[in-house]
């Protein structure tokens, strides 16, 4: 499985704002940008993450563990900065 930390935060903040446009200004990114990184988080999981039928994109609830997961990696990843900073 080769996903990507990039990947995962773009699925993060989406799930999170409910919003590709919304993430990718988050992100500082374009939205084509944070959909391509979802759709290849996709494809390494070999899973959909989110409804995409409507104007919002909605969370398949059988993926709510990734996204739990999701949240303590990228908390991980602020600690680890954090903590290089600090030194």
């Amino acid at each position: 499985m080769a996903f990507t930390f990039l990947q995962l935060e773009a699925f993060y903040w989406v799930a999170l704002l409910g919003s590709f446009r919304a993430a990718a200004h988050q992100l500082n990114l374009t939205q084509p940008a944070v959909s391509l990184r979802v759709r290849e988080l996709e494809r390494e999981l070999d899973t959909r993450l989110f409804y995409r039928s409507g104007y919002r994109p909605r969370l398949i609830p059988r993926v709510a563990d990734i996204l739990r997961h999701t949240e303590r990696m990228l908390s991980l990843a602020d600690e680890i900065g954090e903590k290089g900073r600090a030194e």
